[in-house]
């Protein structure tokens, strides 16, 4: 799939994700749903699993180009239950009103873009060969559409995370 199709193929995920239940995209959450989503992600358990897993997507291998592999749009609840998930010990619910009050009733959108053996860190240009460089993924564009209205970004950013795999006794970056 060519590289438009791959970006019309992740904002098609994206409205699948907006398809969310409507209390996980309240704005301006209660004290009491801050405090429950607390509570939901310090549970630790298959039922925070579940909750998270409804806001990301998980795309195949396309047969060219490069992989979109996750899409994840994280609604100002769903932060709320992942910060909680992931915080420290000590972190209790009134930081977690704090933090959500601080970060606001913002949409997190986690885009993750992978190499594939037509679309990998070394590409050939017609005779001459050139390394991707760390900003590779700013050669994509994905867009948000809320009520008919384009939604442009606060920031973007991104960064790599490379993967070694060992395979017919060679290194090969993923």
């Amino acid at each position: 799939m060519n590289k438009p199709s791959r970006i019309f193929a992740a904002l098609f995920v994206i409205a699948e994700l907006s398809v969310l239940p409507a209390f996980a995209c309240e704005t301006e959450l209660s004290e009491s749903a801050v405090r429950e989503a607390y509570f939901l992600g310090q549970r630790h358990d298959e039922k925070t699993g579940a909750f998270l897993a409804q806001y990301t997507k998980y795309l195949p291998k396309p047969k060219s180009g490069p992989q979109i592999s996750e899409v994840r749009l994280l609604t100002p609840l769903a932060q709320i239950v992942q910060v909680s998930q992931l915080a420290a010990p000590g972190y209790n619910a009134q930081q977690a009103r704090l933090d959500y009050q601080k970060r606001g009733d913002s949409i997190l959108l986690t885009i993750h873009i992978e190499f594939t053996p037509t679309y990998n860190l070394m590409q050939t240009e017609k005779s001459a060969n050139r390394v991707r460089a760390d900003q590779f993924w700013q050669d994509f564009r994905f867009r948000l559409k809320q009520k008919g209205e384009w939604i442009e970004p606060r920031s973007t950013r991104g960064e790599p995370e490379y993967k070694y795999a060992v395979g017919g006794g060679s290194k090969v970056l993923l």
